[in-house]
């Protein structure tokens, strides 16, 4: 585990881009899980931890309640959403799908435990 990232849950049902983020994320120092499916039930175990949630327009689109639910949700550390247009003006901007492991890997940062 990082100890300056919290751990990141990553939902992206396109291959090509679960594969590019796995990869560069991991070798940017996140600590990183992926799954298909919110309702997973190992989810509930990482909760303690404060995770961030990265899901791609796909996945989001599958969720009930779709975006104001997810971002409802209290158990996410933040929310990046990679592609589409945000459902709000309120919701932070998406992550554009040109090039979103370098969007993500700057935000880590921002995401961060503080220095000790």
């Amino acid at each position: 585990m990082s100890p300056r990232f919290p751990l990141v849950v990553l939902v992206a049902r396109e291959m090509g881009l679960r594969s590019t983020l796995i990869a560069r994320l991991s070798m940017a120092g996140a600590d990183l899980v992926t799954i298909d499916n919110l309702d997973d039930p190992r989810v509930a175990r990482w909760l303690a931890r404060s995770p961030v949630l990265i899901i791609d327009e796909a996945a989001l689109a599958a969720r009930p309640g779709g975006e104001a639910a997810l971002r409802a949700d209290p158990r996410w550390r933040a929310i990046a959403v990679i592609g589409g247009a945000a459902a709000d003006a309120a919701y932070p901007p998406r992550i554009p799908r040109d090039d979103p492991a370098s969007v993500i890997e700057a935000m880590l940062p921002g995401w961060g435990y503080p220095e000790r």
